[in-house]
């Protein structure tokens, strides 16, 4: 069963468009169901055109992370579904002060929605 604040190598993962791609992603909460968001290496152009969203973005340090070759980010726009048989390739978990960043970002993310911030945030 996946925890909270673990990360999973997710292939194909089907949250990706326009085509499913391999992606790192963070589970957020586990109840009711597993949440997670994606990690990218970089913030993409929408959010970067968007300044209202960039608070939405929770940078991770490659050196708090053994399995990440560079500094990444945590997309907390949007909260997705995992399946367990999606769950299988754990990578470790975000650190401590990854964790902060997250739910910092979380808190100041204006189009997340209620009901991930609500499970997040309790």
């Amino acid at each position: 069963m996946p925890a909270q604040w673990e990360i999973f190598y997710v292939q194909s993962c089907r949250h990706t468009k326009p085509s499913p791609k391999d992606k790192f992603v963070l589970i957020a909460y586990i109840e009711p169901a597993p949440y997670g968001f994606l990690i990218n290496s970089k913030i993409n152009n929408y959010i970067q055109n968007r300044d209202y969203l960039l608070c939405c973005e929770a940078e991770i340090i490659a050196s708090e992370h053994n399995f990440l070759k560079y500094n990444s980010y945590v997309d907390c726009t949007a909260a997705f579904p995992f399946n367990a048989s999606e769950l299988i390739s754990s990578r470790g978990f975000l650190s401590a002060t990854g964790q902060a960043k997250v739910i910092n970002a979380v808190k100041l993310c204006p189009v997340l929605e209620k009901i991930h911030k609500n499970r997040i945030l309790k």
